[in-house]
């Protein structure tokens, strides 16, 4: 009899997370219907980044495709800023279950490794931020994109160094293939 209690209280336990299960399985999988909609290769010829009271503008391509059974995106990034150098990266991008949330990770040529949080707020709007430190300070990273249509999203990233603007990059790109 005990045993049988035992197995009815575990059943009603597990009967009990199934709603809480398909609603995160909703989430996750809306967002992750909305991260691949970047699957492609985008560029922009007028990328404008303002740091250190200078303005560079450079042509700037990225190419997404899918990865882990069409369950993240991974992109490739790059760009010759004049006056910088040359910009190599990679990103790696999917929804944890947990969180119904984008996790994205990025590594570049120019010091960047760190993971990136957000969510879209809809099909046409994404933004994601990373917070943490820079030469000593707190270091704040916002990128937005919002799309305009089906192949062209407005792309903002605000850096603050300290609650301080320290970088602005912005570009409207267009996807030229799938």
């Amino acid at each position: 009899m005990k045993k049988k209690m035992q197995q009815v209280l575990l059943l009603a336990g597990l009967l009990a997370t199934v709603p809480a299960l398909a609603q995160t399985y909703e989430a996750t999988s809306s967002q992750l219907k909305m991260l691949l909609q970047l699957k492609g290769y985008w560029t922009t010829n007028a990328a404008t980044m303002q740091t250190d009271g200078k303005e560079y503008k450079f042509a700037y391509y990225a190419d997404f495709k899918t990865t882990s059974d069409n369950n993240g995106i991974v992109m490739h990034e790059w760009a010759t800023i004049p006056g910088m150098g040359k910009l190599d990266g990679t990103n790696l991008a999917g929804i944890n279950m947990y969180d119904g949330k984008v996790h994205w990770f990025s590594v570049d040529n120019m010091g960047t490794t760190h993971e990136h949080i957000g969510e879209f707020t809809n099909s046409k709007h994404f933004s994601m931020t990373y917070k943490g430190p820079q030469e000593g300070k707190a270091y704040v990273e916002t990128l937005t994109m919002d799309f305009t249509d089906a192949n062209t999203l407005q792309l903002k990233q605000v850096g603050t160094l300290d609650g301080k603007e320290a970088v602005l990059i912005t570009g409207t790109f267009h996807r030229t293939k799938m």
